[in-house]
């Protein structure tokens, strides 16, 4: 029998796994950088119960959803292990591409569990975000979290 850690680790690697290859199924491409981050912050908004912002929110989208990562710096760095350990999984299996540090899905017809569903906000963070380099982004995560 396979220990409790190694369980863990499996169903984390699951979880995230479906995570990006649905942000990527929906965004088409990402940075490595802005993947990480929205896929923990799809995760973590699964356990939260509601939604601070809507998709009504018009103004400084990108801030306030990196704002959702605010005080989370533990749980948030245990996680990129994880995080990274599935973009490694799926890209050696051929389910997604690394190319000059952006992420996309091999084959937009694969299926993923839509257990860990991006609000409406955080697809318009996510789009939003394309328009910010990854450097500015990850000060904000960094001011952030």
């Amino acid at each position: 029998m396979k220990s409790i850690r190694e369980q863990t680790e499996v169903l984390q690697l699951s979880i995230f796994s479906s995570i990006i290859c649905q942000l990527l199924k929906n965004h088409n491409q990402l940075s490595v950088c802005k993947l990480v981050t929205f896929t923990y912050i799809v995760k973590q908004n699964k356990f939260l119960g509601g939604n601070i912002y809507t998709a009504k929110n018009t103004q400084d989208v990108i801030y306030k959803g990196i704002s959702l990562l605010s005080g989370d710096f533990d749980r948030y760095c245990d996680s990129l292990i994880y995080i990274f350990k599935a973009i490694h999984l799926l890209v050696t299996q051929n389910v997604i591409t690394l190319e000059n540090d952006m992420i996309t899905l091999s084959d937009t017809n694969i299926q993923s569990d839509t257990t860990f569903v991006e609000s409406n906000f955080l697809n318009k963070v996510i789009r939003e975000s394309k328009t910010m380099t990854d450097k500015q982004f990850m000060k904000e995560v960094t001011y952030n979290v």
